[in-house]
């Protein structure tokens, strides 16, 4: 485990059989535990947010979504990079959730990125137990409706993929509403699959990546381990 600093937000870095003792601890906890994936395009906006830095700093856990982040902080492991660019610890809460046969709702911003994300999922595990879905917008603004829903179901887990902001919000403001034991956040930054990715986004992926690059450059201090 170590303490990290990037751009003025405090995270922890831990290697992933920390983060999967964890997450099996959440699991036998009595209340929702979160979970989110960083990346540095969330990094570079709560950077200049207060709120968005609350809540990532608020998180029980968060990961490395994208290992420029391990870089910016002067992690040079090549196992630890190695495990974020493979997403070692998705594959590995997903073939435990599958493994228990625990069910699994789904958030994204709309019902095309509800599929993608169910099908990419699938694609890591196929036996994958989804026990419901739904959309969260910005315009909607429904997310007590979709506390609800998902109580009725009560999975052991909701994943998410929504747009930064609204994403880290959003857990924040239903981690004590929700019956679930883990809400894990995947960034939308992220490439899951490149396969099932937009060309789009990819090239931004890109383009945020040296974005991000150049603001380490210049606040350089504020990369370093603490």
């Amino acid at each position: 485990m170590q303490k990290i600093n990037i751009l003025g937000v405090e995270l922890t870095d831990r290697p992933l059989k920390e983060s999967l003792a964890l997450v099996n601890s959440y699991f036998r906890g009595g209340m929702l535990s979160t979970v989110l994936y960083i990346t540095t395009p969330m990094l570079m906006l709560a950077g200049n947010d207060e709120e968005e830095k609350r809540c990532i700093e608020g998180m029980d856990l968060t990961l490395c979504g994208d290992a420029d982040i391990l870089k910016a902080a002067g992690i040079e492991s090549v196992s630890r990079r190695y495990e974020v660019e493979n997403l070692f610890f998705l594959k590995e809460f997903l073939r435990r959730m599958a493994g228990a046969g625990e069910k699994v709702y789904l958030l994204a911003g709309s019902e095309e990125e509800v599929g993608i994300l169910e099908k990419t999922l699938a694609g890591f595990r196929p036996d994958l137990l989804i026990g419901g879905t739904n959309v969260l917008t910005e315009e909607t603004q429904n997310l007590e409706e979709i506390i609800n829903k998902i109580n009725d179901i009560a999975p052991a887990a909701v994943i998410s993929r929504l747009p930064s902001g609204l994403q880290e919000r959003s857990m924040s403001e239903a981690k004590p509403f929700v019956n679930a034991k883990v809400w894990l956040g995947i960034s939308r930054d992220m490439v899951l699959d490149s396969n099932r990715e937009s060309v789009r986004k990819r090239i931004m992926d890109k383009i945020y990546k040296r974005i991000f690059r150049s603001r380490i450059s210049r606040f350089g201090d504020e990369g370093r381990k603490v």
